[in-house]
């Protein structure tokens, strides 16, 4: 991905100053941040109800973006032009609204609900909860491969370090601080974190914006203004991918569940998506940008993923150093995000009967093949897309289980509907390409997401379409056989006792003398508050 041509703009001492002290102030940040919920259950683990509506919008951002957008939302420029930075930049906002509209239905169910993983546990049954948690583990796998991809990638295009140290270094610092501090912790230095990251991506806007200005000839010239078919079909493709891809994130579950109330919800998504839009634009432009100026063009050679560095590579040293630190807060955010949702997808897991320490040593040993893999390069493209993919053909079944007028469904049926909406893409594939081995490598997507034809589109389609019908019609066949053997119809009731629950009239819940609690626990959080009290 990295263009080695380009010489390095920062020297090496002053990397690796920008870098760790960049870092050391995280470290402080965190655990201070993680000294109010280290010794609480509640707060370490879900941190429940605890932010305010400003706190969640800038934490929606920050598990929205990471150092990656350097790279996939201006070679997305380059491509599709203006309508495709747009399409994406919508396509990374708009799926908050889906959190507010589904994240009161889970309360709805359960007062105390706090991951999807959860859910499915108390809906479905231990089965299913497996397979979900196991997806939700490797999702998060795949994005902290991502992340670390492109912080090698921006190591070697700005510094003339070797990438592997300072990968490490910051997967260390966000471990010892989620690791001390869990969910909250991570709330509360994204927070902070995404305030700077906005600053300094505004400054970084009005540098680019003075210093490169290219005429009406050279915006002619090259193009990328008019809208193109591409730009159109990504509107689609990319709003299916990463909404159905972010219910798979357990970062975002934890923002939606850390929201006071369904109101303060509403309010974060609504703000969380114009910050999502501006910030991703913003970056997105700089492929146009730099075709209209001259640094980048389709006949160069350097993959339109690095457009962003042709622009930085022509400015001054100290831009190179600020888009350093850029790259450092943006990776933090990510990656102390995904650890913290790997940790609770692993403890949901194993059904929190676990040891805390053992799940957070597991997540720190999990880092070991993630950085094994991240510095073999992948397209990160097509790590998204393998990833959003999948989550397309496997979520609606799962998510019928929120609606009473689906209590008929067993686990059986939501399973058959996952397999189903992988099928449904190869059928399509087979029938849209015309023979058996290219429709079903579309799997795959091996030709990636900018393809001349329709096969994207239709695969992102498809999958989804594929899992309801599939899950309905097993479901269908199941009931038409259970009343034929003359057994008793399956229907899932909700036993779950919400009645100490005020979060629908926007009040926190409170204990036995009338006082606001932190964060709600149910039992079994009791317990591990009680481990955690002995362990630290």
């Amino acid at each position: 991905m990295a263009d080695d041509s380009a010489s390095p703009k920062v020297s090496g001492p002053a990397a690796n100053a920008l870098i760790y002290v960049t870092l050391i102030a995280f470290l402080f940040l965190g655990m201070f941040a993680g000294w109010r919920s280290h010794r609480n259950a509640g707060l370490f683990l879900k941190a429940l109800k605890s932010q305010t509506v400003w706190a969640l919008s800038l934490n929606f951002l920050a598990v929205n973006i990471g150092s990656g957008i350097f790279f996939s939302l201006p070679e997305v420029g380059t491509i599709a032009g203006i309508t495709g930075v747009f399409a994406y930049a919508f396509a990374s906002a708009a799926p908050l609204f889906v959190f507010a509209i589904v994240g009161p239905l889970f309360r709805k169910h359960n007062s105390k609900q706090w991951s999807m993983t959860a859910f499915i546990m108390e809906r479905y049954g231990r089965p299913l909860h497996i397979l979900y948690g196991i997806i939700c583990t490797l999702f998060v796998g795949m994005y902290m491969v991502s992340e670390l991809t492109t912080i090698h990638s921006v190591f070697q295009l700005l510094t003339p370090l070797n990438p592997l140290v300072p990968m490490i270094i910051i997967c260390v610092i966000t471990t010892i601080y989620t690791a001390f501090g869990g969910v909250f912790a991570s709330l509360m230095t994204d927070a902070i974190q995404c305030i700077m990251i906005f600053v300094l991506i505004i400054v970084a806007v009005i540098v680019v914006g003075v210093s490169v200005r290219p005429s009406k000839e050279d915006i002619e010239r090259a193009g990328l203004v008019k809208p193109t078919k591409m730009g159109g079909e990504l509107f689609v493709i990319l709003t299916l991918a990463i909404a159905f891809s972010n219910m798979y994130h357990q970062g975002f579950w934890q923002r939606t569940f850390a929201s006071r109330n369904d109101r303060d919800l509403r309010w974060a998504t609504f703000i969380g998506f114009w910050l999502v839009f501006i910030v991703t634009t913003l970056v997105g432009m700089a492929g146009p940008l730099a075709a209209w100026a001259g640094t980048w063009s389709a006949n160069s050679g350097v993959p339109g993923s690095s457009a962003f560095f042709t622009i930085i590579a022509s400015m001054s040293g100290w831009v190179s150093g600020l888009t350093l630190v850029l790259t450092v807060s943006l990776s933090c955010c990510a990656i102390d995000t995904c650890q913290t949702a790997m940790l609770s997808s692993l403890y949901d897991l194993v059904e929190q009967k676990v040891n805390i320490w053992v799940v957070r040593a597991t997540v720190i040993l999990l880092n070991v093949p993630v950085i094994v893999l991240a510095m073999r390069t992948p397209d990160i493209l097509q790590v998204y897309l393998l990833a959003d993919l999948l989550a397309c053909a496997t979520l609606l079944p799962v998510l019928f289980g929120l609606f009473k007028r689906f209590n008929f469904l067993h686990w059986t049926d939501a399973l058959v509907g996952c397999f189903g909406g992988i099928i449904a893409v190869g059928v399509f594939g087979q029938v849209y390409l015309g023979n058996r081995h290219d429709g079903w490598r579309l799997l795959m997507l091996d030709d990636g997401l900018y393809v001349p034809d329709e096969r994207v589109l239709g695969a992102f389609c498809f999958a989804p379409v594929g899992s309801v019908v599939f899950c309905l019609f097993f479901a269908a066949v199941r009931r038409g056989a259970t009343k034929l053997l003359g057994r008793e119809q399956y229907e899932y009731v909700n036993t779950i006792d919400n009645s100490d629950d005020e979060s629908t009239n926007g009040g926190a819940p409170k204990d036995s003398d009338g006082n606001n609690w932190p964060s709600p626990e149910s039992q079994r959080d009791d317990a591990a508050k009680q481990t955690l009290s002995v362990l630290n």
